[in-house]
């Protein structure tokens, strides 16, 4: 019985755990930063432990039963509101567009594509 509830609780307690990424690496790395060499130096950082960069965050990634924002324009204005390095504030936006926003849906193929090649 011991065992069940362990396995259960550790199950429960993953499903909240949001696993950790490029974006997620920078929103905890530069909100508050106010100079070029400290935005430059957390963007290392994250880029050494991920090294895909945003390329390897899917769109939307963020979102889901348990997200922070509804969009990208309020984890922006959340995580940006006290970082004054311009620079830092717009790697923060680019960072909660791609963990917030909807994915576009891709566009239908056209039937006279297959004719073009």
């Amino acid at each position: 019985m011991k065992k069940l509830l362990i396995t259960a609780a550790l199950l429960l307690f993953s499903c909240f755990a949001q696993a950790g990424n490029y974006a997620t690496c920078l929103l905890d790395k530069l909100p508050g930063v106010q100079n070029h060499g400290a935005s430059v130096s957390a963007v290392r950082v994250c880029q050494s432990k991920y090294p895909g960069g945003l390329a390897g965050v899917e769109q939307g990634a963020g979102r889901g039963l348990f997200a922070s924002y509804d969009n990208g324009d309020e984890c922006t204005y959340d995580k940006a509101k006290d970082t004054r390095y311009t620079g830092a504030v717009r790697v923060m936006a680019e960072a909660c567009m791609r963990l917030y926003n909807k994915p576009q849906p891709k566009p239908k193929p056209n039937f006279f594509d297959q004719f073009d090649e």
